[in-house]
């Protein structure tokens, strides 16, 4: 049958993954928190009095802190910071440098890969973070250790690591047109840096460290050393470990195929068109850029990725 305006939004969908889940996940804490905000209103007063409240109720529960004594109490902002916001020009941004980067990444590298790199990106920028808060205090002002949070430092990971992974790729901005998108991560980084100090509230070096992250990453990966899906499949072994139930010990043994070397030799010879099919539409990313790929080219790569 033909397809409708449903039935391609839920193929939008299906094909969003990994990427989407992590933006879902975003604005789902977000609009949380503006609840939050609504129902404490009353209470404070007025906006600064809620927001005041919000953040003495909740937010401190989620956002990530560089004074080491509160953070030994509360371990699990480490990761829970990189999904929370309070502000929309906040999220917003943060989700548009996400979906830009992770729509390609996911695509060429998969959604696991993804996944991985947002969270060990947001991990070692806030780890950046703190080191930088405990030997320069009050390097954003004041005498308090301050707080961390959003999604700054996992979608840097995610952008500089597809641009360190193919820094040839061409992209197309609106206003400048094509250009490759090794210059447009160097833009991204070359802002941070000179932010680093500037007092504009912006934890600049947790942008580093998360952008530091996903570059060696990507480079390691070229050499063969898979360092974000391996964090992944880790933490999804030990889940698995715990909630699976236990397996009957008795095994029934399946006979003999004759066929096995015949499937083997199939299943080779499939694998091998596969690839060269993924490497053709790679040459095209690297010529044309992404965007010049038909639907059908995307979503083969999307599962090829995937795979």
């Amino acid at each position: 049958r033909t397809m409708g305006p449903l039935d391609d939004l839920k193929m939008q969908w299906r094909m969003g993954g990994m990427l989407m889940r992590l933006i879902l996940i975003n604005v789902a804490v977000f609009v949380g928190l503006v609840l939050v905000y609504l129902v404490l209103l009353p209470l404070g007063g007025s906006g600064a009095g809620a927001q005041a409240l919000r953040d003495l109720y909740v937010v401190q529960w989620l956002r990530s802190t560089a004074d080491l004594g509160t953070l030994a109490t509360r371990p699990w902002t480490l990761f829970t910071y990189m999904f929370t916001h309070t502000g929309l020009g906040h999220i917003f941004w943060n989700m548009i440098l996400l979906w830009f980067g992770g729509r390609l990444f996911q695509d060429l590298l998969g959604g696991k890969r993804l996944l991985g790199h947002y969270l060990l990106g947001g991990l070692t920028g806030v780890v950046l973070f703190i080191v930088v808060q405990n030997l320069m205090p009050g390097f954003h002002g004041g005498g308090a250790a301050p707080g961390i949070l959003g999604a700054s430092a996992g979608a840097l990971s995610v952008f500089i690591g597809i641009a360190a992974y193919r820094p040839d790729m061409i992209v197309n901005l609106i206003l400048i047109g094509p250009v490759k998108l090794m210059y447009v991560a160097g833009v991204f980084l070359l802002l941070d840096l000179i932010g680093i100090g500037s007092g504009d509230g912006v934890a600049h070096e947790a942008h580093i460290g998360g952008a530091l992250y996903g570059f060696v990453a990507a480079r390691q990966l070229t050499k063969g050393n898979d360092w974000s899906l391996r964090f992944v499949e880790f933490w999804e072994t030990l889940f698995r470990a715990f909630t699976s139930k236990k397996k009957s010990k008795l095994r029934v043994e399946k006979p003999y195929v004759k066929s096995t070397v015949e499937r083997e030799r199939k299943v080779d010879a499939e694998q091998q068109n596969k690839q060269a099919r993924v490497d053709a539409i790679l040459d095209k990313i690297s010529k044309s850029g992404y965007d010049s790929l038909t639907k059908v080219e995307k979503d083969f790569l999307f599962k090829a990725g995937s795979s």
